[in-house]
């Protein structure tokens, strides 16, 4: 049996923050889950494909608003200061998955598999970088709310 994962969840892209590294996984395997059916679907030469795959991109999409919703709340409560730049860039990917989603009927396998592969990219960045920049602020909160207790 092939693996289908484009990529694997791996231990250095956890940040320290549960509930989003939890989420972060999720979107890993949604994104892999859309890939694969991409990669599946490609030998079909009817439409069929973007039938199916339209349904694990709908997942995708909202659970990435979902999440981006969960960690904006975290960063606001804390008073992270990047929080608008953050948000920014939650936006523009947003905007980016909605323009893509609305349109994929007309796109080809090719330009769905690249758009799997773009997501896992950014998600994977984003993390990598961007979010690891409010861990501290969120930690520092955390630790000073256990102590006024």
């Amino acid at each position: 049996m092939e693996d289908f994962n484009y990529v694997k969840w791996d231990a250095k892209f956890v940040i320290g923050i549960v509930p989003i590294d939890e989420q972060h996984k999720k979107l890993v395997e949604l994104c892999n889950a859309l890939y694969e059916k991409v990669w599946t679907a490609r030998k079909d030469n009817t439409e069929e494909w973007k039938v199916q795959t339209a349904v694990t991109l709908k997942e995708c999409v909202n659970y990435v608003a979902t999440h981006f919703s969960y960690e904006e709340k975290i960063m606001k409560a804390v008073n992270y200061v990047n929080y608008s730049a953050h948000k920014k860039r939650h936006d523009e990917f947003t905007q980016k998955l909605l323009d893509v989603s609305s349109n994929f009927n007309n796109l080809t396998v090719k330009e769905a598999l690249d758009f799997s592969k773009f997501l896992i990219d950014w998600i994977f960045e984003h993390i990598s970088y961007e979010d690891r920049l409010y861990v501290k602020t969120v930690q520092e909160y955390m630790k000073n709310s256990k102590i006024q207790k």
